[in-house]
């Protein structure tokens, strides 16, 4: 048990009723910095990157694509920043990293070489999301360049992978090296990953928001890792509202055995289209990922393409595939389609591999640009959608704090033949009961909840689409005990020993502890002090007697405050009381 030595001495001072009495305890142990993403109810502004700086906080970047602060501030001040007026979230920068190794056929593949004739992506600008590019390669015209990765001024490739990445989009037909699945694509070097091949999420929202704002058509985002942070997500979306078609690859995690998921982020949320790695037989490649968010696929083993240094290599895995996807997005846009109707002819086009339709391990099947420009849309052929309503009381950070409502009103395209069936999944899709009322959630916990819908065409949705739903109604606990509770009073300037016990919790599977603190008052105002965090067992020394303000007696109370991620709070005191003699 940790035990904590706090002094409190109260000072005899006959000549104020009232006397302002020393705390006198260790210096405080200095805090961890934290890189963190702020997000504000509204599009914040000098006002409160000063409130950040004031904080003892540093600015690093302030976002426009999404009303997010990127900041630097001690641990001990984040409890302060979230209770702030209008900051909604205060989330960790996460890591990501690039999804392959850098080793080695693709576009006969999708059938590219068959549009080039007539058509190879002239104009559409690619936005490569990655390491940079190699800006003098022989074989790349690499229309604009920009860095987000700290201490690199330009978008030039200082790791290889990108320049790997943006040859199999958009290497030139030049009659030299390789051949790019839209080799006359507008491609920009948007620099989010080091030479390490590693970065943040907050350099790629970066590069979402300069994207946006510079009239990128496509982005290709050949890396990923763990689930990301609110803000991270809401660029995405943003992005995508503002009609670029985003690709990404789903991750080289391999099987999860035909149910679950191993697609990893951004791939996995539904504004990105996750792409799978097939190889020269059309087989999935075993460390490709797979599961309910898996949307296409697309060679990926040894693709030759572009190396740094201006010469040639190979790619394998998904980080070769999604620029298959990528290109194929390029050559459609230039064609006429939106990015809605690109994506949308891509999946209904494919050519199906696996089990027929949609599936797990497949996706739509393999993206073939040649099939999605001159194939003729049956009267049905689009899926219907499911969208995922809750309804109940908000908390904070994605929690609900009551009793949820879930309602999947599926609706078919216009003209279409009407929605058949809806049904969802609770465990990760092992099994889709059939849809038929509102789903109840009446306890805390967390679920990832999928649903899709079939049309009396026969036409499936999938992927289908997914939702995160958290609950968590019921406060952290604290318990509380002090050691004595009374003591009789002695004379001036004596002090007593009291020892407090406080722990505080959150009950398993939900939003956890996100502050707490101790505080002790007296009932003269002589004290009234926050002694930071619960953590233990804690050891004062109090004056019994302060003149001349208690010859009646005199009591201390301690306050122990818990709160937890979703804004439930639980408060408790105990006292200690020092009798007249």
């Amino acid at each position: 048990m940790l035990r904590k030595l706090l002094v409190l001495v109260m000072a005899l001072v006959l000549a104020a009723p009232f006397p302002q009495l020393p705390l006198l305890s260790p210096a405080a142990a200095q805090s961890p910095v934290r890189t963190v993403l702020v997000s504000f109810d509204h599009q914040p502004g000098s006002q409160d990157a000063a409130i950040i700086v004031s904080l003892g906080g540093a600015v690093k970047r302030t976002y426009t694509i999404v009303p997010t602060i990127l900041a630097d501030i001690s641990e001990g001040q984040l409890d302060r920043l979230r209770r702030l007026p209008g900051v909604l979230r205060v989330e960790d920068d996460v890591p990501v990293r690039a999804l392959s190794e850098v080793m080695d056929w693709g576009v006969d593949r999708v059938d590219a070489e068959l549009i080039h004739p007539t058509n190879k992506g002239t104009g559409i600008k690619v936005a490569v999301l990655d390491t940079g590019i190699d800006l003098s390669h022989p074989d790349l015209v690499v229309t604009g360049n920009v860095s987000f990765v700290a201490g690199v001024p330009t978008g030039n490739d200082d790791n290889g992978h990108g320049t790997l990445v943006a040859g199999i989009i958009g290497a030139r037909d030049n009659d030299i090296g390789t051949i790019g699945v839209a080799p006359e694509a507008a491609l920009y070097a948007v620099k989010v990953l080091s030479s390490t091949g590693g970065g943040w999420v907050s350099d790629i929202i970066a590069g979402l928001e300069w994207a946006t704002n510079n009239g990128m058509q496509v982005v290709n985002m050949s890396l990923g890792d763990g689930q990301w942070p609110w803000a991270g997500e809401q660029a995405l979306t943003n992005a995508s509202n503002a009609g670029i078609v985003l690709v990404a690859g789903a991750g080289n995690k391999g099987n999860a055995g035909g149910t679950g998921n191993n697609v990893v982020y951004p791939a996995l949320y539904s504004t990105v289209i996750a792409v799978g790695a097939t190889d020269e037989q059309n087989a999935r490649l075993s460390s490709s990922g797979t599961g309910y968010g898996l949307e296409l696929m697309a060679p990926g083993n040894n693709n030759y393409s572009t190396a740094l240094g201006g010469g040639y290599g190979y790619l394998t895995q998904t980080s070769a595939s999604t620029p298959h996807v990528s290109g194929v997005a390029a050559l459609l846009l230039k064609a006429g389609f939106t990015a809605t109707s690109a994506r949308q002819r891509m999946r209904d086009s494919a050519t199906d591999l696996g089990a027929a339709g949609w599936d797990p391990q497949h996706g739509q099947g393999l993206v073939n640009v040649y099939q999605a420009l001159n194939f003729t849309e049956p009267p049905d052929k689009t899926a219907p959608t499911t969208p995922i309503v809750i309804s109940g009381t908000q908390g904070n950070q994605g929690w609900w704090k009551s009793n949820i409502t879930v309602t999947l009103p599926a609706a078919d395209n216009p003209g279409g033949s009407g929605v058949l069936e809806t049904r969802y999944s609770l465990d990760e899709s092992a099994s889709w009961p059939l849809y038929q009322s509102p789903l109840q959630f009446t306890t805390d916990g967390q679920w990832r909840l999928l649903g899709r819908s079939w049309d009396n065409a026969g036409n499936e949705e999938g992927p289908p689409n997914w939702l995160d739903l958290r609950v968590d109604k019921t406060a952290p606990t604290v318990t509380q005990s002090v050691t004595p509770t009374t003591a009789r009073r002695d004379k001036p300037g004596t002090l007593i020993q009291i020892f407090v016990d406080l722990f505080a919790a959150d009950i398993p599977n939900t939003s956890g502890l996100v502050y707490t603190n101790r505080r002790i008052d007296d009932e003269y105002g002589v004290y009234t002090v926050d002694l930071g965090p619960i953590d233990g067992t804690y050891y004062y020394s109090v004056e019994q007697w302060c003149q001349p303000n208690d010859f009646s007696g005199r009591v201390y109370t301690f306050t122990a405050t818990a709160r937890d991620k979703a804004g439930n709070t639980t408060v408790s005191t105990s006292t200690f009381t020092v009798t007249r003699q």
